[in-house]
């Protein structure tokens, strides 16, 4: 099905150079007059690149991901009243530091922009949870990693599934247990905390 859309784009894509780089009299069969390595490279040229676009969005949506675990990392660090809280806040913002490393080379190698600094969809996660009272902070960070982790690996079954860059494909599925181990560990931590956690979802 892909090729059969990628041979039809094409077929409109040549239609429409032949359109443009003939004269209005001539038709596209005779394209003796036509400077064909242009069209040879308009036509070789991939007009709708999937695989970019999915490694761009995911990327950039691992990227966000990222900052957000650094940054709500460092604050549950100082505003958990629970120590196991405190752990797995250190352990996630360590983690997603080095994530953030390492998606940071490959999107330089690979050429796809990702956010640099953390973005404004970073921040309003940031003080959602720092504006809360201290009693119901651990909760709320629990929820907030607990929500946050779920979405992005929804993001990372979507973008393996798809048409992609194998080495980024390579580095989502080395990743992905180790998401669904923060995803785990943030759970227990929040069934442990009880009915107050059930109230700030």
């Amino acid at each position: 099905a892909m090729l059969t859309i990628q041979r039809l784009i094409k077929s409109v894509v040549y239609s429409a150079v032949c359109f443009l780089v003939l004269s209005g009299t001539m038709g596209c069969g005779d394209s003796r007059d036509a400077d064909q390595h242009d069209i040879g490279m308009i036509l070789n040229k991939p007009v709708d690149d999937l695989s970019q676009k999915n490694d761009e969005r995911f990327l950039v949506g691992v990227a966000e991901f990222n900052y957000k675990q650094i940054l709500l990392g460092k604050l549950a660090q100082q505003r958990a009243t629970s120590d196991a809280v405190r752990d797995l806040a250190k352990m996630l913002e360590d983690d997603h530091r080095n994530a953030k490393m390492t998606l940071g080379s490959m999107s330089i190698i690979k050429s796809i922009p990702a956010p640099g600094a953390r973005t404004i969809a970073t921040h309003e996660a940031y003080d959602k949870v720092n504006e809360v009272p201290v009693e119901e902070f651990d909760a709320t960070y629990l929820t907030t990693v607990i929500t946050t982790h779920n979405d992005v690996i929804a993001l990372f079954d979507v973008y393996m599934r798809g048409t992609h860059d194998p080495d980024i494909h390579a580095w989502a599925f080395a990743r992905l247990p180790e998401l669904r181990t923060h995803l785990t560990r943030a759970m227990e931590l929040d069934a442990q905390l009880g009915p107050l956690s059930e109230l700030v979802r």
